[in-house]
């Protein structure tokens, strides 16, 4: 797994971040899916329509998987959530959600067939508890391994480019298409992903992101020409360790601040102000170095220079050639 892989899947599995691109997409931004209504597929059994001891189908092949526990009338309603990061864009990417998403929904099916067929051996013996109510199965249900009234768990799968320039992929089937005639895609099934890429996102927009991850993808949109003023514009405001290591590494920032606790903030103003300085601070300890000057001496100037500890000079002199 390379360098972006690891860092932007470590991001994006944290529920706040997940639940804020979802509702991003889905809600304009209102916080409507909960960060603690959330949770990891693979370590998730519940009660779906199918009945009691069906399980939720695991895929390892997804980027990341959440289940979403939406409540209804006081009753939960599941929803499927796939997130697929990406740094660059990839050309085949509707053919790779579609089969993602097909996937999910035949597992689904064939939990079912499971969970009805472990009941009994032939259609008119087959039933399972659901609470006191006793359901059999009609010929055409166990021929189906599906009841007439069973219902799938929506799955929802996007794509969050975490890339600079436009993404110049297709983002539906019928774009990857070349048909003799065009009345051809009418009965040709058309999928279209659900991407979020900064450079789409409107500048007033990136403000309907309820966490950090809407500075992410402004300084991701902005980084080859003004990445620094943005992180300037907030003005030493707090931000959350996650977003700041996601930034740091993979925007390649190469900021050094001080390890919050856990779930501590990160002041990048501050820690770009002490990058640069560390810059200035280097840059002078070599030129005088350069020149000849006494370390004894270039320690005192330098320090008084910077308005900084000797020992920091110090520190930072000893890697440094003459």
């Amino acid at each position: 797994m390379g360098k972006f892989d690891a860092e932007s899947k470590k991001y994006l599995s944290i529920n706040r971040i997940f639940a804020d691109a979802f509702n991003f997409l889905i809600y304009d931004g209102e916080p409507v899916i909960k960060p603690e209504a959330l949770h990891a597929v693979d370590t998730t059994e519940i009660a779906i329509p199918y009945g009691h001891g069906a399980r939720v189908p695991i895929q390892k092949y997804r980027d990341i998987m959440k289940i979403w526990a939406a409540m209804q009338d006081e009753d939960a309603v599941y929803v499927l959530l796939g997130g697929e990061a990406q740094n660059r864009v990839h050309y085949a990417m509707p053919v790779r959600d579609m089969l993602y998403d097909s996937i999910n929904y035949v597992s689904q099916v064939d939990e079912a067939k499971r969970l009805y067929r472990n009941h009994g051996k032939d259609a008119g013996e087959l039933s399972f508890e659901d609470g006191e109510l006793k359901i059999r199965l009609t010929q055409e249900e166990f021929l189906s391994g599906f009841r007439k009234d069973d219902k799938l768990i929506p799955v929802i799968t996007a794509v969050i480019y975490f890339g600079p320039d436009e993404w110049d992929g297709p983002t539906s089937i019928h774009d990857m298409l070349k048909v003799p005639d065009e009345r051809m895609l009418r009965v040709i099934p058309n999928y279209s992903i659900n991407l979020i890429a900064p450079a789409r996102i409107d500048d007033e927009d990136f403000g309907k992101f309820n966490t950090d991850l809407g500075l992410a993808m402004k300084v991701i949109k902005y980084q080859k020409t003004s990445a620094v003023e943005i992180i300037q514009q907030t003005n030493h405001r707090k931000i959350d360790r996650g977003t700041a290591e996601f930034l740091n590494r993979v925007v390649n920032l190469n900021l050094v601040y001080q390890e919050p606790a856990e779930e501590g903030e990160v002041d990048m103003c501050k820690a770009m102000e002490d990058y640069t300085k560390k810059k200035e601070v280097l840059a002078s300890i070599k030129t005088m170095k350069a020149l000849g000057i006494e370390p004894e001496k270039i320690v005192e100037q330098v320090s008084q220079l910077f308005n900084t500890s000797k020992e920091y000079v110090e520190e930072l002199m000893a890697p440094i050639p003459a």
